[in-house]
């Protein structure tokens, strides 16, 4: 009797070793120089992407091309002309210590769903009559911009700051959507701007605000307008300036990648919806906005990247389209493009360095 309960606890035994044998090998399979998932290391190469194919703007479809970007974003063959709802004076404290700061206008746009824009106009005392627009990315509130802002107000600059839709003092409306119900948009909704990609024309709602600033600003006989933004901020001053030409000198902070690069490699690239919307993306690449931003007369586009920034848009990936985007603008008669990197700055932000270098770009112009 002992003797045969020996034997089957020993096959059971074996059984269970022999099955533990078995998941290991398909856990762990030898992969031979045909293997398909080598040949998907190969594919994921952004470095296989031949620019050439990704980029459709050139000296005689401009126009073209922005005016499709034009239609895809706003619905529309033109840019709105959309003027903001309301412009008053305020106090603000928290700006209180800019010593060139003469006083502060908050204005509202007011758009689809009652998505509103809610931003400052700070007008410096000495007015060197240059108009410095702001814009904040998801951190919030474009308070997190202080120093940039101070630093132009300073310079003599007036300076318009926005934060993006549903962040800083923008509201969280409530919208009803056609077979998809009624919801409220807000930050606190997945950390992001997910909720918006229902909406009709989603993209509209981060760039028309700028253009209507912009057409508000033309009132106001400034003598050029630079547009600079971080992260989000950065990446609606890549498609604000490559919609509108009115905005002379762009500096995206921390951004944008190719989508090329997003989808192959950096995860910490990949970023928001805005940031991947197909509609847009399949017909007019970021290449062809750089491109789109940076080329005409007295424009120019100047990317910043930090090379440890620990949100997004790290590294030297730039190295790969930089010479290339720049060698394109240089076809056209007028415009300018290059990247500058930041190697000392670790934080997801605009630093004093990158400051001093935008600044320095733009001083001696007129």
């Amino acid at each position: 009797m002992f003797f045969l309960v020996f034997i089957i606890l020993a096959f059971v035994a074996g059984y269970f070793l022999a099955k533990q044998d078995l998941f290991s090998t398909v856990d762990e399979p030898v992969l031979q120089e045909d293997d398909t998932q080598t040949n998907s290391v190969e594919f994921y190469d952004y470095s296989k992407n031949k620019l050439e194919e990704l980029l459709s703007v050139n000296p005689e479809n401009i126009e073209v091309i922005r005016g499709k970007m034009t239609n895809i974003v706003f619905g529309t063959s033109q840019l709105p002309i959309q003027l903001p709802d309301s412009v008053f004076d305020i106090t603000d404290t928290l700006y209180d210590d800019i010593s060139n700061l003469k006083a502060i206008e908050q204005f509202k746009i007011v758009q689809k769903y009652n998505i509103q824009s809610i931003g400052y106009i700070f007008k410096p005392k000495e007015d060197i009559r240059r108009l410095f627009i702001y814009h904040q990315g998801h951190n919030g509130d474009f308070i997190l911009g202080k120093n940039i802002i101070e630093y132009f107000i300073n310079k003599g600059f007036t300076v318009y700051a926005f934060s993006m839709p549903i962040f800083g003092k923008n509201n969280d409306p409530v919208v009803s959507i056609d077979k998809i119900g009624t919801f409220k948009l807000t930050d606190d909704e997945m950390g992001s701007h997910e909720l918006m990609k229902f909406l009709d024309n989603p993209i509209s709602f981060f760039v028309a605000p700028v253009v209507g600033m912009i057409n508000f600003a033309q009132t106001k006989n400034f003598k050029d307008i630079t547009m600079c933004g971080i992260s989000g901020g950065g990446w609606t001053t890549t498609l604000a300036a490559a919609l509108d030409t009115r905005i002379n000198y762009s500096f995206p902070v921390a951004g944008t990648y190719p989508m090329y690069i997003k989808l192959n490699s950096p995860e910490k690239s990949y970023g928001d919806f805005e940031q991947v919307y197909p509609p847009l993306y399949r017909n007019v690449s970021y290449l062809d906005m750089y491109v789109l931003g940076a080329a005409g007369n007295n424009r120019f586009q100047t990317q910043i990247l930090n090379l440890y920034d620990p949100c997004c848009f790290d590294g030297t990936y730039f190295q790969h389209y930089e010479s290339f985007v720049k060698a394109k603008v240089g076809e056209f008669e007028d415009g300018a493009f290059e990247v500058i990197l930041d190697t000392e700055n670790p934080e997801h932000k605009i630093s004093e360095f990158s400051i001093a270098k935008i600044y320095n770009k733009i001083k001696s112009i007129n």
